[in-house]
């Protein structure tokens, strides 16, 4: 990889073969074949831009070679960030930002520019998640959660008893879940907007992560509870706990994703530890090492070749997770404060990265 200087971009100050199906499961498919990538770093300008709401600073490079790109924010950090369905937009919820109204930010990906704020009144923003079809954006709030509709900017808030700490679409993009301080994770019919369970476990204080399989049949609970720090995989259809995957060690559990190929999991912990579960028997298949500092973010590109995993070590470790070997594909550094969430593009080719360090930057494959 070559040495190059990076492209800043800042907003303005004002703005081996498959195993037999168990019944009632789908086939698992066979391993993928292991891929080695270098990530690289993706190029968003050969020259220097102008915008209304962004400064793109950059300088022409040979074509040939990579380039680093980082966005930053004034005064503030990304605590989560979304790429729409079709990989043109990264939104990033913002805690930290002085000197603006707006806790949302949405960036152009192939332009590197940043849009117009969003409105000022969504306060205390952790998480965002696009709808499956990119018509609507979630967003948590305070004491409510926000659907807004992308094309006009209009929203419906659905309110929540307790401040939201996690929202996930379900894959039919019919359902929303979201993870409350109260121990409690819900779930609400988006055609109604309507409330139809709280999905509440003994001795969950708090839902801080939620996931739904690929399949939407499943939906998992991870808690920082410090006694025996759960998930719980809730069945949907009978709205029951299937079963709890405990770690051997009482570490809260800060994030879950759900693989793509076969029935894998990822929870990551306190304990510095990224644990690969089996989901339908509970067993834990790999504990992936190396990272110095507590693992906060989690996320398998859509081909489920590779998985990304975010640490207060100011790192992201990449996986192979067809082979679930012990020592990652790579080690992204460049972050200079903890790593708080990582996210894939849809079509797995960029990986963007948020920190503590007011920055996000984006790595791609080549």
């Amino acid at each position: 990889m070559d040495s190059v200087e990076p492209a800043e971009i800042n907003t303005s100050t004002t703005a081996a073969g498959g195993t037999q199906p168990q019944p009632g499961r789908p086939p698992v498919k066979p391993p993928a074949k292991v891929r080695r990538r270098t990530l690289l770093l993706a190029a968003l300008g050969a020259t220097a831009v102008a915008v209304p709401l962004a400064v793109i600073e950059s300088r022409a490079h040979d074509a040939a070679k990579s380039r680093k790109a980082t966005l930053t924010v004034p005064d503030g950090h990304a605590d989560s960030m979304a790429f729409s369905p079709d990989g043109k937009t990264l939104a990033t919820g913002l805690s930290g930002v002085r000197g603006t109204g707006s806790t949302l930010r949405l960036w152009d990906v192939a332009e590197g520019t940043a849009t117009t704020p969003w409105a000022d009144h969504v306060e205390d923003l952790t998480k965002v998640a696009f709808s499956p079809d990119g018509k609507t954006l979630a967003m948590t709030g305070a004491l409510a959660v926000y659907l807004w509709n992308v094309a006009d900017r209009t929203s419906i808030a659905l309110p929540h008893p307790e401040p939201t700490l996690d929202l996930a679409f379900a894959p039919d993009g019919r359902t929303l879940a979201t993870g409350g301080r109260d121990g409690a994770a819900r779930l609400w019919d988006l055609p109604t907007r309507a409330l139809t369970n709280a999905l509440t476990a003994p001795g969950t204080a708090a839902v801080n992560a939620v996931a739904f399989s690929p399949d939407g049949d499943t939906l998992a609970t991870g808690s920082e509870d410090l006694t025996e720090s759960p998930v719980q995989l809730w069945d949907l259809l009978t709205r029951t706990v299937d079963a709890t995957l405990q770690a051997p060690r009482r570490h809260g559990f800060t994030s879950v994703a759900f693989g793509r190929v076969g029935y894998i999991m990822a929870t990551g912990s306190a304990d510095n530890i990224v644990r690969v579960w089996d989901y339908v028997t509970g067993t834990i298949t790999a504990e992936l090492t190396g990272h110095t500092g507590a693992v906060t973010t989690v996320a398998f590109s859509p081909d489920g070749d590779t998985l990304a995993t975010g640490s207060e070590d100011r790192t992201v470790r990449l996986w192979d997770s067809s082979t679930l070997d012990v020592v990652p594909i790579d080690t992204l550094t460049g972050h200079t404060d903890k790593v708080t969430t990582v996210a894939f593009s849809p079509d797995g080719r960029t990986l963007a990265s948020g920190s503590l360090d007011r920055t996000v930057r984006l790595w791609q494959n080549r």
